[in-house]
């Protein structure tokens, strides 16, 4: 039995919708899931985002959410619950697929489930080929956040999996926030260790998978007849938006300094089509509705503000001015 599942908010509703429609597109007999971090709200009629599989985090794992959302932005708390979520899965599932909301598929993942017959882990790398040109994201920009991006991992059954969701579980209840000065990036950067911790484990080197801004120098799309195609001989499985801003649509990529819609036209006509399949996903419906998690996060950032002796606020302030200006 193999599944699929994405965690977000109720906010990215709308993108885990375009997700789950172009996976379904491909993979119509694999069921896919919506995990989301989230309460329910009255504001938000669910089926007309998923008529079903929609599952709320609290119903399914045995976890003090509120509490950790006192600890975790709620992008952390969303990526600290992924090894908890796949092993909720495991319990009927032999081939299990992570993927984030920001995600479109366009292909089959054929290479990814025929690797999962064979291998425990299936991962894909940031990038797989040098870029340092002055511009944003280089690779030595890219390294901080981990080899691998975990937008996306495909897991098997096999003797070494209950080993290593109990061991990253353990880790990100712990350590899954962000925080690049300290070397934490979300639950990413512990998969850096599976090709040392493990032994039955792909990298997966297909130039259509996880194709984002960090690997676009590499990576030249083209329309075709059949969708699209990555350096002319290999088809684009799937395109990983991240750091796109629907409410800015206009640019690639918030931090991409190296790429625009005049120099990479092939990206500006993806990213057009995918801001026409979130608009028609209902984007203006949730994007600005409140995350219940988040509130809970900030509330408990203030109140541990307010307990600071004041000396110590006009410090840290000063600092932070300081720190701007120099």
């Amino acid at each position: 039995m193999r599944t699929a599942f994405t965690i977000c908010a109720n906010n990215y509703l709308a993108a885990a919708k375009v997700l789950r429609d172009s996976f379904n597109r491909h993979h119509p007999e694999i069921p896919f899931f919506i995990i989301l971090a989230d309460e329910r709200t009255a504001l938000i009629t669910y089926d007309a985002f998923a008529k079903e599989n929609i599952i709320f985090a609290r119903d399914i794992l045995e976890l003090e959410l509120d509490e950790l959302s006192q600890k975790f932005s709620i992008a952390e708390l969303c990526t600290t619950l992924k090894p908890f979520v796949f092993q909720y899965f495991f319990r009927s599932n032999d081939q299990v697929v992570y993927i984030d909301p920001d995600i479109k598929v366009y292909s089959p993942l054929i290479d990814c489930w025929e690797a999962l017959n064979k291998y425990t882990f299936v991962l894909t790398p940031h990038l797989m080929s040098p870029v340092d040109d002055g511009c944003v994201p280089s690779d030595f920009y890219t390294l901080r956040t981990g080899i691998f991006n975990l937008g996306f991992i495909g897991l098997s059954k096999g003797e070494e999996l209950p080993k290593f969701l109990t061991w990253w579980g353990e880790r990100l209840l712990v350590y899954g926030y962000s925080d690049w000065d300290n070397g934490m990036f979300y639950d990413q950067i512990w998969a850096n260790y599976i090709p040392v911790m493990f032994n039955n484990y792909l990298i997966l080197k297909h130039p259509g998978y996880n194709v984002a801004n960090w690997n676009w120098h590499e990576r030249l799309l083209e329309k075709c007849e059949n969708g699209w195609q990555v350096n002319k001989d290999y088809p684009l499985v799937f395109f990983h938006f991240s750091s796109y801003r629907y409410n800015n649509p206009k640019v690639l990529c918030a931090y991409n300094t190296r790429y625009n819609r005049v120099n990479r036209p092939d990206i500006a006509a993806v990213i057009d089509d995918y801001y026409i399949s979130l608009k028609a996903a209902g984007a203006d419906t949730v994007m600005n509705l409140p995350v219940y998690f988040n509130e809970q996060y900030q509330k408990h950032k203030l109140k541990v503000l307010a307990r600071r002796p004041l000396k110590e606020k006009i410090k840290n302030r000063l600092n932070k001015i300081i720190n701007s200006i120099f």
